[in-house]
């Protein structure tokens, strides 16, 4: 096949060598990032570009590298660059997604590195990386939970593929008490036990409930987990191989954003109702998440509860947040009540169940070819490119 590739290093003569020996190897001349790109920008570069492997230096800073790693293998091959065999990087390279090596950057190397990577593509019945939704709230008690169980029961039902729901909210852990599960085990436990995670393990870790596999919050609201950038890079790269759609619940915008979520994720659903003070906390979202960066461009604003007769209308929510509401979830209190007493999703039939169709429809719409502007990411790529030509 005919690679495209994209060289991140910042190594100057690792660089040189190995540009070198891609136009030996025949390679169409690459796109070349001379320093690293910012977290959350993968997506842009690789379509900017129109790049179809990755070639990233692991080793001047191992840990941005890390993430850089997880967010690019989730569109593309990654082959990790390193100047010494360290066993240690390979295998943080390896989890993040990485599926080979360099540390000599000869023409034979990088010929047998494509050819294996050609045969597979070629041969590979796998199926594409998973899909990543981080569901926020603007504000407690806008009901993001309630539509982050639903939204994932119905990826399930409209036949996606695997389904994983997460419970990232430690103090809350809704997502348990809305389903009626009483798990042994919990995200703090997957923290715990990543040194010897495997299939086997991860299976024992999750609950099934209504065709989907959940991983619930802790029980006990004091136990704590330590969860960074680094490691949730490599979590949702184990659930992407693994998983079609990733649902992840979380407490606010500054979790999400500072634990690297909002970054690694495809879409962040910002829940909301339209309610003024559920506004005035969801602008200060949007505010700690700032007015640039690729984790706005895919910021997607569910008003939820939504009953036109009462609270802000539609486009007034757009006029106080400057932000088009991307979909509306209905308000069913009585039917939603009885739900979760029962500790079943509400009817499909039911006005909230079909909101809910709607909405995971109109997500499902987002991944068709060609429904991306390329405007932004034209853009974005000239800001942070350093294009050697």
């Amino acid at each position: 096949m005919a690679w495209k590739p994209l060289v991140v290093c910042p190594q100057p003569d690792f660089h040189r060598r190995l540009l070198a020996a891609l136009a030996e190897a025949g390679v169409e001349q690459p796109t070349m990032l001379a320093e690293y790109p910012s977290s959350g920008t993968a997506g842009a570069l690789l379509e900017g570009s129109a790049s179809n492997i990755c070639f990233l230096d692991a080793a001047t800073d191992a840990e941005h590298a890390q993430q850089l790693i997880s967010e690019f293998a989730a569109s593309v091959p990654v082959v990790a660059l390193h100047p010494r065999n360290d066993a240690e990087l390979i295998l943080r390279c390896l989890r993040r997604g990485a599926c080979e090596f360099v540390a000599d950057p000869t023409v034979e190397v990088v010929r047998g590195v494509l050819e294996r990577l050609g045969r597979g593509r070629a041969d590979s019945s796998r199926r594409p990386p998973g899909e990543i939704y981080c569901v926020v709230p603007g504000k407690p008690g806008c009901g993001a939970s309630t539509v982050a169980a639903h939204l994932a029961i119905q990826f399930q039902r409209s036949g996606s593929g695997p389904v994983l729901l997460v419970d990232g909210d430690h103090l809350t852990a809704s997502i348990a008490f809305i389903l009626k599960l009483k798990p042994e085990f919990h995200l703090g436990d997957v923290v715990r036990d990543w040194s010897r995670m495997d299939d086997d393990l991860w299976s024992r870790l999750t609950v099934p409930a209504f065709g989907v596999d959940v991983l619930a919050a802790p029980d006990d609201p004091t136990t704590r987990s330590e969860m960074n950038r680094r490691f949730a890079g490599e979590l949702c790269a184990f659930w992407r191989e693994r998983y079609e759609t990733v649902v992840l619940d979380l407490p606010d915008m500054r979790a999400a954003a500072d634990c690297g979520f909002a970054a690694l994720a495809d879409t962040i659903l910002l829940v909301t109702t339209n309610e003024l003070a559920a506004l005035q906390a969801t602008n200060r979202s949007l505010r700690y998440l700032g007015a640039g960066g690729d984790e706005r461009v895919k910021l997607r604003l569910i008003l939820n509860r939504y009953t036109p007769v009462s609270g802000l209308k539609r486009e007034d929510v757009k006029t106080a947040l400057s932000l088009e509401p991307f979909a509306s979830l209905c308000n069913e209190y009585d039917v939603i009540q009885t739900a979760l007493l029962d500790g079943k999703p509400v009817p499909p039939g039911s006005r909230f169940g079909a909101s809910v169709q709607a909405l995971c429809g109109q997500l499902r719409q987002m991944k068709a070819p060609g429904k991306k502007s390329a405007s932004w990411l034209t853009s974005l790529l000239h800001r942070k490119q350093t294009v050697n030509r």
